[in-house]
């Protein structure tokens, strides 16, 4: 039977895993993927939810290479797991390289999972290799902490909890924060479309030095921001200074195949930044009192967001104070690779 290095040890693959058929995933696969995935959150229970469309959508991604960064594992046609890396094209200090994958629940403990993670880790440091070089990586893989084999099988692979993440909800039925406005001339607006270059600017200089960033390019922005489908600008928010600058940002999404499996509509905040110069002026928890009273004005019962524990700017506390309560919690599990 074949071998493969498992950190500084060489085990023997189960036969499970050698009479399965591996390959590279297709666009032609992603209804199975989808199907895969909701499989895999009836047992896993992490509240993410993705339709065929969010999947095709990501692989859209002009930096993804299904070819070289993609695994489909099939047991006679039927699809029972699936890997990815990711790795940004512009990068600031740290190239931080992602590996996503899922094992179906019944072939788990056959070392399906095992084998995935090592082709991986090995594709990623040969990304960083051939993009960034001449700056450290950070091999990540992003687990939630209550699955016990995935956090079992990143042990194994000899990776080291680095940074903690909380899955945050507030709850909209009862009751929603009254709005708040800023210290004048800062005032909250809609955002509009017609600021989005200036907004995506002011995300770079907002998330420069926070944990994980990287650079988004306009194509990166349309991608997984302002141009995906799940983004919703009526859900959105700007704090300008007067009638010049942006010095502050709330962009909100719909994730409809979350709405279908949980019975009920969650808003969900996936950015808050405020320019530095605008920080302890009360720009962010505007935002979020104007957000979640119009949120609930329309209908939805919950909104969502999730949140570095270690954010330096205190933002933790700023949900927690606005009444979000954590409902899961997830590591990034990583392997520091040196620059050159």
């Amino acid at each position: 039977m074949p071998e493969v290095w498992i950190g500084s040890t060489v085990s023997a693959m189960p036969e499970t895993v050698t009479s399965l058929h591996w390959r590279s995933l297709t666009a032609e696969d992603v209804p199975a993927w989808a199907e895969l995935l909701a499989a895999v959150e009836l047992v896993d229970q992490t509240g993410e939810n993705e339709s065929a469309e969010d999947l095709a959508e990501q692989i859209e991604d002009e930096s993804v290479d299904l070819a070289t960064d993609s695994w489909g594992v099939f047991d006679e046609g039927r699809l029972i797991a699936v890997g990815a890396v990711h790795g940004a094209t512009q990068v600031w200090d740290v190239d931080t390289v992602y590996c996503f994958g899922t094992v179906h629940p019944s072939y788990r403990g056959r070392g399906v999972g095992r084998r995935l993670l090592h082709e991986q880790l090995q594709r990623a440091e040969a990304m960083h290799a051939q993009r960034h070089p001449q700056h450290p990586a950070r091999i990540t893989v992003p687990w939630y902490d209550h699955i016990p084999s995935a956090v079992a099988l990143v042990k194994a692979a000899g990776l080291q909890p680095l940074r903690h993440f909380f899955d945050m909800e507030r709850d909209l039925r009862s009751d929603a924060p009254t709005p708040r406005d800023p210290a004048a001339p800062l005032r909250v607006v809609p955002f509009t479309f017609d600021r989005d270059e200036e907004v995506r600017r002011a995300h770079n200089t907002a998330f420069r030095d926070h944990f994980g960033s990287t650079e988004r390019d306009p194509a990166s922005w349309k991608q997984w921001f302002t141009g995906k489908r799940a983004f919703r600008s009526e859900l959105s928010y700007l704090v300008l200074d007067g009638d010049a600058a942006v010095a502050g940002y709330l962009l909100a999404y719909f994730y409809d195949a979350d709405a279908a499996a949980a019975g009920y509509r969650t808003a969900y905040i996936g950015q808050l930044g405020t320019l530095p110069q605008s920080r302890s002026k009360g720009v962010a928890s505007a935002l979020l009192s104007h957000a979640l009273a119009d949120y609930r004005a329309a209908g939805y019962e919950q909104a969502g967001l999730d949140v570095d524990s270690a954010n330096g700017t205190g933002a933790l506390g700023l949900y927690e104070r606005i009444g979000f309560r954590t409902v899961h919690s997830s590591t990034s599990w990583v392997r520091e690779v040196s620059a050159g």
